[in-house]
């Protein structure tokens, strides 16, 4: 700890400073946190029960639930939106197919025209998937689409990945064997709510005995770290693009792909310091990073500053050397909950 008054360091655990007998600020906040893990771990033990999460809300048909279900209707924006892009899609993909049987002058473009359809009609059926109205159980719920119902548990066998997607908000991807299902929070903005919640719940908080002794909380995030291969392909991509372009010197689409592929280099600097796992000790928290292991002390001193996002989501910033490291409170909702107590943040 160093003390804020005078500036010479002592032990976290103290009191006070042994040279000014300046209190220390992060006195006591130790032990709350010890207090808080300990619920969090006894609180995962517990049954998941469906209905407890239920708030009530005017979009929400309560009329089945003495069927013992409640249903969540898609909202109806987005169910048009839905709509007019399968039909947005419908049209070139018609087009090209017509164009390679049937327009003898088109048809000797026909790798043209199998691409252009074969990309719409994945486009028809990745929309044709849409969630269009989900049934929420006790113990389970069921999403329903154009191809019949899936259920799913509320339990680990169902991976759950949360993420965000620019505009369209918070969004929850399902998976079930081979098959996916993605909920977006303006379609399903109660069910997201309540899911994040759940595997919240579910998500692996173990208490760990260190080699040397420490114990120590694991905590996982709820929004998986971005893969980095993806930006890697779409930067090689764009690069091999904009020499093509200088090769023909069409400057203009080399200068737009060397721009894209700056863009690409920018995001994936960005989520390079995406946490993996925050490892949170009596007297410390360690942050799992890409560039190693990130270690911080509750000296507030270490934390940079916070902010809030556009949807009052509090966020944490750490600087280590010259790289600072984000913990985002609907990534890692536990651990920001310990830091507000922590750093007096409201």
């Amino acid at each position: 700890m160093i003390c804020p008054k005078c500036g010479e360091e002592y032990e976290d655990d103290m009191q006070c400073c042994l040279w000014c007998d300046a209190p220390n600020p992060n006195y006591g906040r130790v032990e709350k946190a010890e207090c808080k893990v300990g619920s969090v771990q006894k609180r995962n033990q517990g049954e998941i029960n469906g209905f407890d999460y239920l708030e009530h809300s005017d979009e929400v048909d309560f009329a089945q639930r003495t069927s013992g279900y409640v249903v969540f209707k898609i909202a109806k924006f987005e169910f048009v939106k839905t709509i007019v892009g399968m039909l947005f899609c419908l049209g070139p993909f018609l087009f090209s197919v017509a164009a390679m049987f049937f327009v003898e002058e088109l048809k000797s473009l026909w790798p043209l025209w199998l691409l252009v359809s074969v990309c719409f009609a994945i486009c028809i059926f990745v929309l044709s998937r849409t969630v269009l109205a989900v049934k929420w159980y006790k113990d389970k719920f069921v999403l329903k689409t154009l191809y019949g119902e899936t259920e799913l548990s509320f339990d680990k066998s169902v991976f759950a990945e949360f993420g965000y997607e620019d505009d369209k908000g918070f969004s929850v991807c399902l998976k079930k064997e081979k098959w996916s299902f993605v909920l977006r929070e303006k379609a399903f903005p109660e069910v997201t709510k309540m899911l994040c919640r759940i595997y919240d719940e579910l998500n692996p908080k173990d208490i760990v005995q260190g080699g040397n002794g420490s114990v120590y909380a694991v905590f996982k995030p709820l929004k998986r770290p971005v893969g980095m291969v993806w930006y890697v392909v779409a930067f090689l991509f764009n690069v091999l693009i904009a020499i093509g372009n200088v090769l023909v010197s069409d400057t203009g689409k080399a200068a737009f792909a060397g721009v894209f592929a700056a863009v690409i280099v920018g995001y994936a600097f960005y989520h390079l310091r995406d946490v993996f796992e925050i490892r949170w000790y009596k007297d410390r928290f360690v942050l799992f990073t890409r560039f190693g292991e990130k270690s911080f002390s509750f000296d507030r001193s270490e934390l940079h500053k916070t902010k809030r996002d556009e949807r009052d989501a509090l966020m944490f910033f750490f600087k280590k050397g010259r790289w600072s490291f984000v913990v985002d409170e609907r990534v890692f909702p536990e651990v920001a909950e310990m830091m507000k107590t922590h750093y007096g943040v409201g």
